[in-house]
């Protein structure tokens, strides 16, 4: 029996996952279909096709979704870029890999996981990638590619480490370089403020008077688009990494023309949406990491500015989007090659006063995804142009594009096949997902709730019926105690871990194997877990130690009363 009658017969698909009957054909006989993904970093569920902006404009990305199918509740497994993309290329969660951070890549984790695009090459297909795939385009994973293209320069910029270097700007830098000429921050300063720490100037936007051409993401598309023109000889795997709409949010002065900050719309806030939110949610939307604090946007009249900024950013990447589709439809691939669309996590612009993303709210954890069957393939049932409202997460992609190009799945993958649902988007499919927000705190999704359990043991609860904002936390009403506990079932364990505790600005996570973990919150990237500090505080944890053993308390999450 070939593997075909075998799938037909039992109903198991690549991946492990069930189709329930779900099946498609090839309308021309020919080598195993090709597969062009393509990501977007730091994009929310703004563009137009998700009804997310009133005013984004983003042709592109909608032409790929009035071809394909719409995910339109579709969730990042951790909205960080490093454990999100991780999680992607090994399809495991952070519990199993314990990839939480943006330090170092996957293979230092796991280096015995096989990431798809290995998966691929092991399989017979000829692997091409470019831009930012894994956390950043300077931690390739060479074994990974037959070829690699252009990188994702300098934050995604035309500027250099020098000039982009927030050390020496007092306050400000002028760059006369060729055709780059301006004044860093472009912004008035507001990079500065907020995050003193921060080695390069990011929190910043401006138009420039330079050609896309002269960005790395348009050197990306044009890459993809030399590859999309060849004839070659085995199926092929191309992976196309842009790094926008990931801020600094500089782009072509074209892009700014389409927007006027006057005349664009804020997103949705209400007064004092932070005072029913747990003291770990206050610090994730305050705290300035990923980008500044909108206590700062305000003050210095910037909001407008700021969103317009980056409606110009991510009409730019769909711009080059629309580039690389355009290649795939007039080249010899046309007819034979899948479309994934993705980003890696959305970003936050005043949401929950929030700036940024690494939080559990829908700003950072709701993400666009579209696939698009190749043109000479009929998915039984699947019609052009629909939308699958189901809860999904990213961590399906790696068993779906398997099950796309009928390869044998392995038995570590931890998502399942979205095929099911691009055959009918309707059905039976298991309604929860969960992001996972650092170490101990998670962001459980279905449909009708969002609930938040931080690593403290404190939550948030809302009803997405009602409340789609998430203004109104219900966690503290006693009538959805046991909706809270049928959501925290979900929560995926990472046995590593034997308690956490949280104490005024410390977090202390005590380890399976007998050791402590200590980060500072309000300190130097302590909000992010990067910077472990137990050995820099030794007395701190010994508090916390001797504080657990005096009361007898044993239970995993634990805030501990501040003197």
């Amino acid at each position: 029996m070939n593997r075909r009658d075998f799938l037909k017969k039992t109903g198991i698909v690549a991946g492990g996952a069930v189709l329930a009957g779900c099946s498609y054909t090839t309308r021309k006989p020919k080598q195993q279909p090709n597969v062009l993904f393509v990501i977007v970093d730091d994009m929310a569920d703004w563009c137009g096709c998700m009804g997310g902006h009133p005013d984004v404009q983003t042709p592109n990305i909608d032409r790929l979704a009035e071809r394909g199918m719409l995910f339109t509740n579709a969730h990042c497994v951790s909205p960080i870029c490093g454990p999100s993309r991780a999680s992607v290329l090994t399809g495991m969660r952070p519990e199993t890999t314990n990839v939480y951070t943006n330090k170092g890549t996957y293979i230092d984790y796991v280096p015995d996981a096989v990431a798809f695009p290995k998966y691929f090459r092991n399989h017979g297909y000829h692997v091409l990638g470019a831009g930012k795939i894994n956390h950043s385009s300077n931690m390739v994973v060479k074994d990974n590619w037959d070829e690699y293209g252009p990188g994702t320069g300098i934050v995604g910029t035309p500027f250099t480490h020098e000039e982009l270097m927030c050390e020496g700007m007092d306050p400000t830098r002028v760059v006369n370089r060729g055709r780059i000429k301006c004044k860093l921050p472009m912004n008035g300063g507001l990079s500065m403020i907020d995050r003193p720490s921060n080695k390069w100037n990011t929190f910043d936007w401006g138009p420039l008077d330079l050609s896309d051409d002269d960005f790395p993401d348009g050197q990306i598309a044009n890459w993809a688009v030399e590859q999309l023109s060849k004839q070659h000889d085995k199926p092929f795997l191309l992976c196309s990494g842009f790094y926008k709409p990931h801020q600094p949010f500089f782009v072509p002065r074209k892009y700014f023309d389409l927007y006027d900050p006057e005349k664009i719309h804020l997103p949705q806030t209400i007064a004092g949406d932070l005072e029913d939110v747990p003291q770990p949610g206050k610090d994730l939307a305050t705290i300035p990491w990923t980008s500044g604090t909108h206590k700062t946007v305000v003050k210095h009249n910037q909001w407008r500015q700021a969103v317009a900024a980056y409606l110009a950013t991510i009409t730019f990447a769909d711009a080059q989007v629309g580039k690389v589709l355009d290649a795939l439809d007039a080249g010899p691939n046309a007819d034979n090659t899948w479309i994934v669309f993705w980003s890696d996590h959305g970003w936050s612009l005043g949401e929950k006063e929030h700036w940024g993303k690494h939080d559990p709210w829908r700003g950072s954890v709701k993400v666009p995804m579209i696939v698009i069957p190749p043109k000479n393939t009929t998915v039984s049932g699947f019609r052009s142009g629909s939308h699958c409202d189901a809860p999904v997460s990213l961590l399906d992609l790696y068993p779906t594009l398997l099950d796309m190009c009928e390869i044998q799945g392995h038995s570590k993958l931890e998502g399942k096949s979205l095929l099911p649902l691009v055959q009918n988007p309707k059905g039976k499919w298991d309604e929860t997902v969960v992001a996972s927000v650092g170490r101990g705190s998670h962001s459980v999704f279905t449909k009708k709730w969002r609930y938040i359990h931080y690593f403290d043991g404190s939550e948030e609860l809302y009803d997405l019926d009602v409340d789609p904002e998430e203004w109104f936390n219900l966690a503290g009403d006693s009538k959805y105690q046991a909706v809270k506990e049928k959501l925290k079932q979900s929560i995926p364990v990472d046995n590593r871990f034997k308690q956490f505790v949280r104490w005024g600005r410390w977090k202390c996570v005590f380890m399976a194997d007998g050791s402590v973990q200590l980060y500072d919150i309000h300190g130097t990237m302590g909000i992010s877990e990067h910077n472990e500090v137990s050995a820099e505080n030794p007395e701190v944890v010994k508090q916390i130690t001797e504080y657990l053993r005096k009361n007898h308390i044993r239970q995993r999450h634990v805030t501990m009363p501040e003197k």
